[in-house]
């Protein structure tokens, strides 16, 4: 069976609508911020052919407003199957316009801003650069149809502040709060479970909080970019010299290499702190609380005894090899085991950090029966 589209409900849906001048573009913003809603003009959806007859002070006629009508309601449309709110600044000045995005999106909901012709025509007087000039505010009073008698229309006097428009509109649009409570509940619901979902598949809570984790999140972060920037830099400089020049640097290949096992090893350290390697935990969750602990226990248990094994072989490494240097650029060998001696020190000591904390904070239901429930 195919899926259908997730699709909002119309009580998230606004048109801003009235004659140039009206501040519709402003107010529609203003209102898309404050609720979080995309934001659709629909003066950017114009055909060429459109905005060229209205800067000549041309009037358009239905056929000039079809393939944008259109436009305006496949935007719409999108913005509800990505699960998005929208608040769209168009003009909507005849009833048939208004129909048309009606059949686009039931139930839409219409704030015509209401303004005098001579504030119009002062308002658009002072907006250098538009399309639209003084000349088509008559037409546009001639087209308006005032939709006082349609449905899910409100009506406001353009002239109030910004502050007041913004208050009067947002309080409409949030009345029958049951409804609209209940629908912002869900949606928070569904973004809870994504998040415990994606905790549960990929990863595990960070590993200490506080002063000092945040400072060794920030030196791990510097290592790493200034690693991978040194191989990126040292692998093109060579491709550049190799086939532009016909020469090569000989240590590059050797160093790239170098920097990548110092970049895994500093990325493991890191990643195992922020609680992002990856765990299993289909069996473990299906245990008692008391039998989750212990199995939790011997897991850091058994990660701190293979660091601590890790570190130690790390350790005779450098010492054997400390006397011993690359046959090509000449640096100490031991460079590529300290790395792994400090990445496998930091994991054991993170593993036992985990282990005490385990037994000190109470204890929590999984993840995956939290979502049961």
């Amino acid at each position: 069976m195919q899926q259908q589209p997730f699709v909002l409900p119309a009580r998230t849906t606004l048109v801003v609508m009235g004659v140039s001048g009206s501040g519709k573009s402003e107010i529609s913003q203003a209102v898309a911020t404050t609720l979080g809603w995309r934001h659709i003009e629909a003066d950017h959806f114009h055909p060429r052919e459109n905005v060229e007859r209205m800067r000549a002070g041309i009037p358009l006629s239905d056929d000039d407003r079809s393939h944008w009508l259109d436009a305006l309601s496949e935007q719409m449309r999108a913005a509800q199957a990505a699960g998005d709110g929208f608040v769209l600044a168009c003009s909507a000045l005849k009833r048939a316009y208004r129909e048309r995005l009606r059949a686009a999106v039931p139930g839409l909901q219409f704030v015509h801003l209401h303004i005098d012709h001579a504030t119009a025509l002062q308002r658009v007087g002072a907006r250098p650069g538009h399309f639209m000039p003084t000349s088509l505010v008559d037409s546009q009073f001639a087209t308006l149809e005032v939709p006082a008698d349609e449905a899910h229309v409100l009506i406001l006097e353009a002239t109030a502040s910004r502050e007041a428009l913004l208050a009067d509109i947002c309080a409409w649009l949030r009345r029958d709060m049951p409804e609209v409570a209940l629908v912002e509940a869900d949606a928070a619901s569904v973004a809870e479970i994504d998040s415990a979902n994606q905790g549960s598949q990929l990863g595990a809570e960070p590993i200490y909080e506080g002063r000092l984790a945040r400072a060794f999140d920030r030196l791990t972060d510097g290592m790493m970019a200034v690693l991978m920037a040194f191989m990126v830099l040292a692998v093109f400089t060579n491709v550049v010299l190799r086939y532009a020049f016909g020469t090569g640097w000989p240590g590059a290949e050797e160093l790239s290499r170098l920097a990548f096992v110092w970049l895994v090893f500093v990325g493991v350290a890191s990643g195992m702190r922020r609680g992002e390697l990856m765990t299993f935990r289909m069996i473990r969750d299906r245990f008692p609380l008391l039998a989750q602990r212990l199995v939790d226990s011997l897991s850091w248990l058994l990660v701190a005894g293979a660091s601590l094994l890790s570190a130690w072989g790390a350790w005779n490494q450098v010492q054997y090899g400390w006397g011993n240097h690359s046959t090509v650029v000449g640096y100490p060998v031991v460079l590529a085991m300290l790395p792994v001696l400090g990445c496998m020190a930091v994991l054991a000591v993170l593993a036992l950090v985990q282990l005490v904390n385990l037994w000190r904070r109470a204890p929590q239901a999984s993840l995956a029966h939290a979502q049961a429930e």
